[in-house]
C-alpha cells in the first residue's frame, strides 16, 4: 500500500446529509469553525465545504471569523516577542487594515477562502473582523463596533439576538468565538489595544486605539462546553462523519449558561 494513499473521501453531498442531521435548515443563522484534515480527502476542499454551507443554509446567513491576528501592537507579541529595538520598525511599517485584502491568519484555509469569496462581505473591525454571507449580510458587517468588537452590534451579537446557530466542522470549544461574546456582555473591565488602520502623510502607518476586554483569561473553553453539553443535551446536536463529526449548538442557551460560568469564575 502507497504511504499516501486516499482511503477516506468525504464529498458535498456527505456533508449536506451531516448538516441534515445536525438540523441545519436553510433559514439558520450561523457562525463556522472548521478543521477539515479531519475529513481526509475532500474533492475541492474548502470551497467544496463552503457550497455544502450554502445551498444547506441557503435562506440564511453563514459567518466564519476572520482575525488579522498580527494587527495588535508588536510590543503585545508573544510567539514569537519582538526584540525591542525593532518594534518601532514593525509599527511603522505594518500595513493598515482592508477588509478587502487583509488575509485571514491563524485559522486554516477554509475561513479565507470563504472571506475572499465575491459575494462574501467582511466588516470593518481591524483585528477582529468577521466574514459574512447571506440575509442582512451588509447591515451585519457595518454594525460592528469598534470598541468591544465581539459585544454589543456585533455580529455575534445578531447571532444571539436571532437564535443563531454555532457549526463545528472537526473543531472543538477551542475555536468557539461565540463565546467571546459572552466574555464581553458580563462587564468585565477593558484593556485598551491598537490597531494598524492608515497612512501617514510619510507614508508610515498609523494606529487608532480602542477598549475590549481580555479575550484570553481562562483556558477552559472545552471544559465549559462539556459542562454545557451535560447540562442542556437537547441543545446541541452531533453527527459522526468520517472518523470525525459535525456539531450544531444552539448558540442562546451556550452564551447564557458561559455568562454564568464565566462570573462564577470572575468572582473567585
Amino acid at each position: 500500500m502507497a504511504k499516501d494513499l486516499i482511503t477516506t473521501v468525504t464529498t458535498k453531498n456527505d456533508f449536506k446529509q451531516a448538516f441534515n442531521s445536525a438540523h441545519l435548515n436553510a433559514s439558520d443563522t450561523a457562525i463556522v469553525h472548521t478543521s477539515l484534515s479531519k475529513f481526509y480527502y475532500i474533492p475541492g476542499g474548502p470551497e467544496t465545504v463552503i457550497l455544502a454551507l450554502k445551498e444547506t443554509i441557503s435562506k440564511g446567513t453563514i459567518m466564519m471569523p476572520s482575525e488579522v491576528s498580527t494587527n495588535c501592537d508588536p510590543a503585545s507579541w508573544e510567539y514569537p516577542p519582538v526584540r525591542s529595538d525593532l518594534i518601532q520598525t514593525i509599527r511603522d511599517n505594518m500595513p493598515p487594515y482592508d477588509p478587502i485584502t487583509s488575509a485571514t491568519e491563524g485559522l486554516g484555509r477554509t475561513p479565507e477562502c470563504f472571506r475572499t469569496l465575491p459575494d462574501v462581505v467582511r466588516s470593518n473591525h481591524p483585528y477582529l473582523p468577521i466574514a459574512i454571507w447571506g440575509k442582512n449580510k451588509i447591515q451585519i458587517a457595518k454594525e460592528q463596533p469598534l470598541n468591544l468588537p465581539y459585544g454589543i452590534n456585533s455580529p455575534l451579537d445578531y447571532l444571539y439576538k436571532n437564535n443563531g446557530k454555532i457549526v463545528f466542522l472537526g473543531t472543538d470549544y477551542e475555536t468557539c468565538t461565540a463565546l467571546h461574546y459572552a466574555e464581553s456582555t458580563i462587564n468585565r473591565p477593558t484593556e485598551t489595544w491598537s490597531a494598524a488602520t492608515g497612512l501617514d502623510d510619510q507614508g508610515k502607518t498609523t494606529w487608532t486605539k480602542y477598549q475590549n476586554v481580555d479575550l484570553d483569561s481562562y483556558d477552559d473553553f472545552n471544559e465549559l462546553g462539556l459542562a454545557f453539553e451535560k447540562q442542556y443535551p437537547e441543545c446541541f446536536n452531533q453527527v459522526s462523519l468520517n472518523n470525525s463529526f459535525i456539531k450544531v449548538i444552539e448558540m442562546r442557551p451556550l452564551i447564557d449558561f458561559a455568562r454564568d460560568w464565566f462570573k462564577k469564575k470572575d468572582n473567585n
